[in-house]
């Protein structure tokens, strides 16, 4: 330990002398009342109390090292999804496999490990506690949990990682290519049975989401046979209890996949609920994928989208892509190939024609002003819904006149760009038409770049901002980048980026799917076609289709004559189930007068419900609507455990894979790695008048004097 001055020391001389000279003044004349010795006690007693109160003033620090000790940490990641059981070992990973894996997690000591466990599925769950392991997730992302280990240990002593699961991947990428290069080896653990298991299942239910009226819908059902030599097969179409059409399929051992069609002709508006069944043999390992549900929303009309862009560009092409999925979009391109130039002209078209428009990279020269001044009175008389990217070649004293319309419109114009990163925020998962959640967040906040105009933008008081942007991974909060705006019947999207067809590359990257990327853009769609609800209280669930391993999620909203909204509303909701059963429930009230109800474990089936909201006694309004819940059935589909997938996991990371029933041999081959405590040393600087014992030392030298002056009557 060494001392440390806060202020120079060459003051203790002055502060010694100073406590000297009024020591002397107070006992000068107290010599004939005081014997000799102590005289001298009481006046030395002073002197020592002044002198440490002086030089205490100068804030003595006291300097010291503490050593620290970090011990590796090994985290133990269990798969907890459904497959798991799916297995002729199902009856010992229930009983037997609990307990081993808790005395393996016991057997590394702890003063030379930390063993930290968490459960995982389609998403990473704290807390693993072996004593209470159930088996009952909806999917499996490996790669995902171990991406988001290592963001949680990136700057602590991660040593190594610990695998157990069957290695049925049914999302995210393959962990393998996110493994390379990791400075952790991986232990992984094979569960499951790798043999051929006997099974009939539903591979995939191939159709549209979105269909029309009297429209014809294609269905193709895809089946396989696992482990049959032979396997006649029926294939049934439902819609509820009714059978809309049957047909045969023929599978062997050389024939172990097959397709059947089907076509379905809906006559009613509304989401429709539909489901599909193969016939059931003796011996399958499981009967649950033998059946697969599914939803389609049935709609009036198709939608009429107007693309507007300044030429052929790569983002045309990703919003085109994510729109050919759905049967439910009609596009008509107006391309300029030159100035004022068209592939077609708008010119000639009645925009009246269309439902929505798409502005990219347009207007891009003065000569668009007249096409700018049609688009201008759709959107002022018709109040038509816009889709505004602002690119690096837009004229935005051209677009000046649609300022008014857009959410967020430049104050000063700068025709130069810069690269930035769209950072989403958490705001967009309760926006009503987003159900994202903190991953889709947080790989859409981490996708290469795109060009922001460098104009400075602003946000209109009515639109909602869900992104800004990051400048070499600095966060500019004062930086829109995306906003939507309903504004006086007006809708309308603006985001400021070009090249956004990287989003929907990285989007693929991350999860080998698009998906990520086209439902935002589907769901922005969706949301600028419906028309805004003004109604004063209302009902609504998050999602027209929830999956069986997810809660039905039903939000509510309530408003005065002002549409200001309402807290302390009752909302009641009545919920019809698929067998004519109806549960009451009440949505909880969160904050800023939002209403939210989560529904667990619901039966696969279409459900209505009837709401009503009240405040005191007073009705504020009624409300009703129709949902659909889908057994998740993805854990069901592969049954056999991938031991080349775990083995290649532990190979690429140097680490090692063992079989579950010989989980007793793990700790020693973790402790085979020479995995190393971290040591460092930490600074520590404490003030000396935070030490208790200088007061009480102090204290007891005032007590001493005044007892000394007490017994010799100078008090």
């Amino acid at each position: 330990m060494k001392l440390s001055f806060t202020h120079s020391p060459y003051w203790i001389l002055p502060i010694v002398l100073i406590a000297a000279a009024i020591t002397y003044i107070m006992y000068k004349n107290t010599r004939h009342q005081l014997p000799l010795i102590p005289g001298g006690i009481v006046s030395l007693l002073r002197f020592v109390l002044l002198s440490v109160l002086g030089v205490l003033l100068l804030d003595l620090l006291l300097n010291s090292l503490t050593k620290l000790r970090f011990p590796p940490i090994v985290v133990v990641l269990q798969d907890v999804s459904e497959s798991m059981l799916l297995n002729k070992d199902s009856s010992y990973i229930r009983k037997t496999y609990p307990g081993d894996l808790k005395k393996m997690m016991n057997a590394l000591p702890e003063e030379e490990y930390i063993v930290e466990g968490y459960r995982f599925d389609s998403q990473l769950r704290p807390r693993l506690n072996p004593d209470s392991l159930s088996f009952n997730g909806g999917g499996t992302n490996i790669a995902s949990a171990i991406r988001e280990v290592q963001s949680i240990y990136q700057n602590q002593n991660l040593g190594a990682i610990v695998v157990l699961s069957d290695g049925i991947i049914t999302s995210g990428v393959n962990p393998v290519y996110s493994l390379e290069g990791s400075p952790q080896p991986v232990f992984s653990v094979l569960m499951g049975d790798t043999t051929l298991q006997k099974d009939i299942k539903i591979r995939e239910a191939i159709f549209n989401e979105l269909a029309y009226l009297n429209t014809d819908i294609p269905v193709k059902i895809k089946i396989a046979n696992d482990g049959y030599d032979a396997a006649p097969l029926k294939v049934t179409l439902q819609q509820g209890e009714k059978v809309l059409d049957t047909k045969s399929l023929n599978l062997s051992k050389t024939a172990v996949q097959g397709e059947v069609d089907f076509i379905i002709r809906p006559s009613q508006v509304g989401l429709q609920q539909f489901s599909v069944s193969v016939s059931q043999l003796e011996g399958e390992i499981t009967y649950r994928n033998n059946t697969r549900s599914f939803s389609i929303n049935v709609l009036e009309n198709r939608v009429k989208i107007a693309i507007f862009g300044g030429s052929p560009h790569p983002d045309l092409g990703a919003l085109n892509e994510a729109m050919s999925h759905e049967d439910g979009f009609v596009v008509s391109e107006f391309l300029l190939k030159g100035k004022a130039e068209y592939y077609t002209s708008p010119l000639n078209a009645n925009l009246r024609d269309f439902d929505l428009f798409i502005l990219h990279n347009f207007p891009n020269s003065p000569a668009d002003a007249p096409v700018v001044q049609k688009i201008l009175a759709e959107v002022r008389d018709r109040k038509v819904p816009v889709i505004y990217y602002i690119g690096m070649f837009t004229d935005l004293n051209t677009m000046r006149p649609l300022f008014e319309y857009m959410a967020i419109a430049p104050e000063s114009i700068n025709p130069k760009s810069e690269e930035v990163v769209p950072d989403f925020n958490a705001k967009i998962k309760s926006h009503s038409t987003f159900t994202f959640d903190d991953n889709w967040i947080r790989m859409m906040s981490n996708t290469p770049p795109v060009y922001r105009n460098k104009s400075e933008w602003k946000a209109k008081s009515t639109a909602e901002v869900f992104a800004t942007a990051k400048v070499k991974n600095i966060a500019m909060n004062q930086y829109p980048v995306f906003a939507l705006q309903s504004h006086l019947g007006r809708k309308n999207m603006t985001f400021i980026g070009e090249n956004f067809w990287r989003m929907r590359m990285n989007s693929y990257m991350e999860t080998e799917s698009f998906e990520s990327f086209d439902d935002w853009y589907f769901n922005t769609v969706k949301w600028l076609m419906v028309t805004d609800d003004k109604r004063k209280f209302r009902i609504y669930p998050s999602k027209g289709v929830f999956t069986g391993n997810e809660p039905a999620i039903l939000k509510g909203e309530a408003y005065d004559d002002s549409y200001n909204p309402l807290s302390g509303v009752e909302m009641k909701v009545a919920v019809k189930f698929p067998n004519g059963k109806i549960n009451d429930y009440f949505l909880k009230e969160t904050s800023a007068a939002q209403y939210y109800l989560e529904i667990y474990n619901l039966p696969q089936g279409a459900y209505t419900y009837n709401a009503e909201g009240k405040k005191g006694s007073t009705l504020i309004g009624t409300d009703k609507g129709q949902f659909s819940v889908g057994r998740a059935d993805i854990e069901h589909v592969n049954l056999r455990a991938d031991a080349g997938l775990m083995q290649q996991m532990a190979v690429r990371t140097n680490g090692k894979m063992i079989h579950y029933k010989e989980l007793d041999k793990l700790p020693d081959l973790i402790k085979q790695q020479s995995l190393k405590t971290i040591t460092d040393f930490k600074k520590n600087k404490k003030s000396v008048m935070d030490w208790w014992h200088i007061l009480a030392c102090l204290l007891g030298v005032v007590s001493v004097e005044w007892i000394i002056r007490k017994w010799y009557s100078l008090l």
